[in-house]
């Protein structure tokens, strides 16, 4: 199937910029001139609706979708439009079906008053009226993932060609909805629930990957040892020299990393062979910081820098069994 998601400017209605429907979000160019290309796409003109978004570059690309080389417009394309929703998080705002999406803006011919009024003078989709749905603001809960792998990112046309069961899931999810199948809103927090694993499990596999080949292009073989639970996750050896390598991965810049009970006490140990390796922005552009623990500073080093040291904050923790002598407590009780 051919589907495309469009991310623009938040409105309730899109017919227009008016005292009571104005825009918000949708780019730089909706917050400096507080107007967007996107104001009258669910505004029918001539039978028709005419959408419109900024998309990266000068073009759609339509190849992308399945369209054939030399093309200028593809045709029966389920065309998602999303916004950031004022509350927080990008969400499905509505449709256009059996939408024919252009490589480049074409003209309105023959539209209405209120698409001059608002300057909507070209457009990239365009439906028939009656194939386009906008959802009322407290349907909007189908949320879009963000910065994960192959999820939507920065640029406002996202073509959800990825093939990772998290993307999957959210087509299905859009499609659902298009069909009227979808009628759980709760739904959505458990996909955002399993969205936040999927992502942690990305960061996690990218800061292992860069921790890997740092390792690797300096002559190490490395191997992976974390199911093992040594406190460690990588093993790397060079000759004589092996190396135990903890890994964190972070999505921002700011370095703040927390160890497990397994993982501090090797760490605590300031063997010669051990090694935090931090990553930062794991998934975009990813920053490598290896520490280790240096005798003649006795201090931890950030790689063999002068100046980056860590700063350690140790947090206590406890296990609590309740032994009772038999009968002294009610057989199904339950202990928080």
């Amino acid at each position: 199937m051919k589907i495309i998601f469009c991310n623009i400017g938040w409105m309730e209605r899109y017919q227009g910029l008016s005292e009571t429907d104005q825009i918000t979000g949708g780019g730089a160019y909706v917050v400096e001139e507080q107007h967007g290309v996107e104001v009258c796409n669910f505004a029918p003109s001539g039978g028709f609706l005419y959408g419109n978004v900024q998309p990266r570059g000068r073009q759609i690309n339509i190849k992308r979708i399945g369209a054939k080389r030399g093309d200028t417009e593809i045709s029966g394309v389920t065309v998602f439009w999303t916004a950031s929703r004022p509350t927080g998080g990008t969400v499905i705002i509505g449709w256009y079906k059996n939408a024919t999406v252009f490589l480049d803006p074409q003209p309105i011919s023959k539209h209405a008053k209120l698409h001059r009024r608002n300057s909507v003078e070209s457009y990239w989709i365009r439906t028939r009226s009656n194939q386009g749905a906008l959802l009322p603001v407290d349907r909007r809960t189908l949320e879009i993932p963000r910065r994960v792998r192959g999820g939507m990112g920065q640029s406002n046309v996202w073509y959800a060609d990825s093939d990772n069961s998290l993307i999957n899931e959210v087509v299905n999810d859009a499609l659902k909805l298009v069909r009227g199948k979808r009628t759980k809103p709760a739904s959505a927090k458990g996909r955002r629930g399993k969205q936040d694993q999927d992502r942690k499990v990305q960061i996690e596999w990218a800061a292992i990957a860069s921790c890997r080949k740092y390792f690797e292009d300096l002559g190490y073989e490395v191997k992976t040892v974390e199911k093992d639970n040594r406190g460690w996750d990588l093993e790397a050896k060079s000759g004589r020299t092996l190396l135990q390598i903890e890994v964190k991965g972070l999505s921002g810049d700011s370095i703040a990393v927390e160890l497990t009970p397994n993982e501090y006490n090797a760490f605590s140990e300031k063997s010669d062979r051990y090694r935090l390796s931090v990553v930062t922005n794991a998934l975009e552009s990813p920053k490598l910081f290896v520490c280790r623990f240096s005798k003649e500073r006795n201090a931890w080093i950030v790689n063999d820098s002068l100046d980056g040291v860590l700063k350690i904050d140790i947090k206590e923790s406890a296990a609590i069994t309740i032994r009772t002598r038999k009968g002294s407590l009610p057989k199904y009780l339950t202990v928080h």
